[in-house]
């Protein structure tokens, strides 16, 4: 199993190699269609921020991202906290996911045409 450190470094790597690819298709039309043409599929995911209760909203603000799939289903979410210009996110574990599903799955209502 690789350590953080290795997976920064790889996930670094790889990152810059695709920016790189991403930069060559948008200065040539034959790199951009050939990049298009060799994705082989997309996912749609719709992102909803739950703004949580805050008594100070401008000094601290906590709440949710949630994400649902075309179907209208939670399939993922995060926690943040706010506290004046910094943010930390972080995704919620298994059990807890479990449990913003059931509390918001009738929440929000998704139509796609």
């Amino acid at each position: 199993m690789a350590t953080k450190k290795n997976d920064t470094i790889t996930i670094d790597k790889e990152f810059k190699a695709r920016m790189k690819a991403f930069k060559e298709a948008l200065k040539s039309e034959e790199k951009k269609t050939e990049l298009h043409e060799s994705i082989y599929g997309s996912e749609v995911l719709i992102r909803f921020e739950v703004f949580l209760p805050s008594r100070d909203p401008l000094k601290f603000a906590d709440g949710l991202f949630l994400y649902m799939n075309d179907e209208g289903e939670i399939v993922d979410a995060e926690y943040y906290i706010k506290i004046e210009n910094n943010i930390t996110v972080s995704k919620l574990k298994p059990k807890d996911l479990d449990v913003v599903k059931e509390l918001f799955k009738d929440s929000f209502s998704l139509e796609i045409e």
